[in-house]
């Protein structure tokens, strides 16, 4: 709450501003998680949220996380917290049978590990080849995300004020430790998805839709500043429309899945079909409920990037 108050103190609403750029840095960081379980958006949050359950008390220990902030040195399995399949199903909002069905496809794959506690994913599968690349990604995109919004929103602090810890020693290797909080927040996203469409797959097509509908917004800074507050959604003609298919495409799912899907949301009000796709239109992006998630979404992002900076990961 004090983050949001602080942001809203400054006199400007760079709300909507925040979440454009988000969208393509929320959904790049889905895929590099694709080498996990069957390699599709789902998968990759169902991960994360193992991950996140299984570490949340080393990041809000500083002299843990800045020990295991290094690629080199991975929490060990023995400090790793487990979740029970039930409370991941709970958490993000998908049927208990799902969990059930894609832990025991990460087992089978030696990605995941199950104790009498729940499951946990090991530290052997987080220093594979592709998880070492993933962890440099993740900060290459964090520093993106971190510029892009320096240059469309210079008035926006994404620290919240934050600075170091006094005597912590920052870390000169931080790739894993800046990964933590980067999947604490892109997990963050994914449950608010979740929560206003009432399921995360569904939450996870509407972003793909938003991130094609907002392009046109994206390569034009002046256009993006004029539509940066939450009280000035663009108007629908200012969207591109995308195909179904390459929703599907995007996000690795069964083209009839997301049909299906994509339908639901349609009937909900969420998405309309125009000419040359679906959208998300100005009436969805105006409810009361959006621009109170878009101000949610703006803590988080301070919560991410002020974690990282009172651990001496600054990107200035």
């Amino acid at each position: 709450m004090e983050e949001i108050e602080a942001t809203a103190a400054s006199g400007t609403d760079v709300s909507r501003l925040v979440m454009l750029f988000s969208i393509p840095h929320f959904l790049r960081g889905i895929r590099r998680m694709g080498y996990f379980g069957s390699g599709d958006a789902l998968s990759a949050v169902l991960v994360l949220s193992i991950i996140e359950a299984n570490l949340r008390h080393i990041a809000r220990d500083p002299v843990l996380a800045l020990r295991h902030a290094a690629p080199d040195n991975p929490p060990p399995d023995e400090i790793r917290r487990p979740i029970s399949v039930r409370a991941l199903a709970a958490s993000l909002r998908i049927p208990y049978d799902t969990a059930r069905r894609r832990v025991a496809e990460l087992e089978a794959r030696d990605q995941c590990a199950r104790t009498a506690g729940g499951v946990y994913v090991p530290a052997r599968a987080l220093q594979t080849p592709e998880s070492l690349a993933a962890l440099q990604e993740t900060l290459q995109s964090t520093r993106q995300f971190r510029a892009s919004l320096r240059a469309a929103a210079p008035e926006f602090d994404p620290t919240g004020g934050a600075s170091p810890i006094p005597g912590l020693v920052a870390p000169t290797s931080p790739e894993r430790l800046a990964a933590r909080f980067a999947g604490e927040y892109l997990l963050r996203y994914a449950e608010r998805l979740a929560e206003t469409v009432g399921d995360l797959g569904r939450g996870l097509i509407l972003l793909a839709i938003m991130q094609a509908n907002v392009e046109p917004l994206l390569a034009d800074p002046e256009l993006a500043r004029r539509h940066s507050s939450a009280d000035n959604p663009p108007p629908d003609g200012l969207l591109a429309p995308v195909p179904v298919l390459s929703v599907s495409t995007d996000l690795g799912l069964p083209f009839e899945t997301t049909r299906r899907n994509v339908h639901r949301l349609i009937r909900s009000g969420v998405v309309r079909r125009v000419r040359g796709g679906v959208i998300a239109p100005h009436d969805f992006l105006d409810r009361e409920g959006s621009r109170v998630a878009l101000a949610a979404h703006l803590a988080d992002v301070q919560r991410s990037y002020g974690s990282m900076a009172r651990l001496g990961i600054v990107f200035d």
